[in-house]
């Protein structure tokens, strides 16, 4: 056991060396898609119908798939080809790429990187199409995803840091389902391919990197937008305490975008909720009183106004759409108005804090230590290693 903790210390310098991985991610997965066109943004592919090679295509080719019964019937703008239980679109090129267009229904283009694999869901009603992709590829699509582009470089190395760790802790989410994980917030949120080369960057200088807590487990990368001035325990939002994940003050956060709302209801319909579904004591003056002048004047509170019925604040959030459980309840009138701080769950990383530091030329290393304690930066090859007794 020594012996370990003494490698641990050692391999912490990182050691950047893993071999390409591929990850089968489920797209458009919140979209109902009856029918959708494919063609290669960039390189060739080999189109295969039920397991047997139909034809090969570059950028000129255009593809039409629509879901029949149970079947796939794939065209082209001359002709019907032919129609499969499944298709296959394998990448000729390691950097070739492709876009989708839903016809039915109709939305924008979006485009990824290597491979597509297309089924018909369980249900016999909507298409599930499969991106199986090089996963440093994958996470260069969610970093963009998840924090757009025009930030720094060092955030960006976190931020791939954190999807990595995200990505190996949830690998297999979906795999019942015939993929690994979704494109939505149920995993991670996947987009498109990058397109800021930044990102591709911090990709590619972080490579392998993930993060452990002190027993070398991958830890739960959690971010949200912007925590409007504290993070939250995580036992106050999923009822599990982490050591890791623990309410911090966050100064960094306070003059960005999303680190001040507001939201206004009739008062009636405050009143009604209360009542009907938390069985508040609106006929005592005193409770309701509280109940329209509520704050948290000492940083976040885990419940609201009475703590003997103890309604959750994320309860409340979630019912009225709030951005966040950090909010004041003030009457105006014959309105309640909700005069809110951050944006998210508020646990773990705060997005905007964390871009504010990198911007004050903290690096990835010192913004990750802010927001996550006791944690450490390991290669994910070196895991087993550490893991020997």
């Amino acid at each position: 056991m020594k012996k370990k903790h003494f490698l641990f210390s050692i391999f912490i310098l990182f050691i950047c060396s893993v071999s390409a991985t591929t990850v089968n991610v489920r797209i458009l997965s919140t979209k109902v898609i009856n029918s959708f066109i494919f063609s290669p943004l960039k390189g060739s592919y080999l189109l295969y119908g039920d397991g047997m090679m139909l034809s090969e295509t570059d950028a000129s080719g255009i593809f039409q798939m629509t879901i029949e019964k149970d079947s796939i019937v794939l065209k082209t703008f001359e002709k019907t080809i032919g129609k499969y239980s499944s298709i296959r679109m394998q990448a000729k090129e390691q950097d070739a790429s492709f876009k989708i267009k839903s016809v039915i229904p109709e939305s924008k283009v979006r485009s990824y990187d290597n491979n597509l694999t297309v089924e018909i869901g369980a249900d016999k009603k909507q298409f599930q199409l499969i991106n199986r992709v090089d996963s440093e590829k994958y996470i260069a699509g969610v970093v963009e995803s998840e924090s757009g582009t025009k930030t720094s470089l060092e955030y960006y190395k976190l931020q791939a840091i954190l999807c990595r760790t995200y990505l190996l802790a949830h690998i297999n989410r979906h795999i019942a389902e015939g993929f690994q994980i979704c494109d939505d917030v149920h995993c991670q949120a996947y987009l498109n391919k990058h397109k800021e080369e930044d990102i591709w960057k911090a990709v590619i200088d972080t490579r392998g990197m993930v993060v452990v807590d002190s027993d070398l487990n991958l830890i739960t990368a959690a971010f949200h937008s912007n925590c409007g001035g504290q993070t939250v325990n995580s036992q106050d939002v999923w009822a599990v305490a982490t050591p890791y994940l623990k309410s911090i003050k966050d100064t960094f956060c306070t003059e960005s975008a999303h680190a001040k709302w507001q939201r206004s209801i009739p008062l009636e319909d405050w009143r009604s909720y209360l009542q009907l579904k938390h069985k508040y004591p609106i006929d005592d003056s005193l409770q309701m009183n509280n109940a329209t002048s509520f704050t948290q004047p000492n940083g976040r509170s885990i419940y609201f106004v009475d703590k003997d019925l103890k309604i959750p604040l994320k309860i409340i959030r979630a019912d009225f759409q709030l951005k966040s459980t950090y909010f004041s309840v003030e009457q105006k009138g014959e309105m309640i108005v909700f005069n809110g701080k951050g944006y998210g769950h508020g646990v773990g990383l705060c997005q905007e804090g964390a871009m504010k530091m990198a911007k004050q030329n903290y690096s990835y290393k010192d913004i990750l230590k802010f927001y996550y304690k006791d944690v450490h930066l390991v290669d994910q090859t070196a895991l087993n290693y550490f893991r020997l007794e």
